[in-house]
């Protein structure tokens, strides 16, 4: 089994609380065996944690079992 994940920073719109400017999120896709999985859309949170949960991923820690 081989996992891999790729972040990326994408555009975020909240219709709720509308901004000036282009908001963005940090975004972690998942894949196993070459094949998309998910990803996550973390909002509010920093390249670091992004990273951390890359990691976890590639790591075995976030199971598929996990996913929603």
């Amino acid at each position: 089994m081989s996992r891999r994940s790729i972040i990326k920073k994408v555009a975020y719109i909240n219709n709720q609380f509308p901004s000036r400017g282009p908001d963005t999120i940090w975004r972690v896709e998942f894949y196993q065996d070459g094949k998309f999985v998910q990803f996550r859309d973390l909002a509010g949170k920093s390249e670091h944690y992004a990273a951390d949960v890359a990691e976890n991923w590639e790591n075995g820690i976030i199971k598929l079992e996990d996913i929603k």
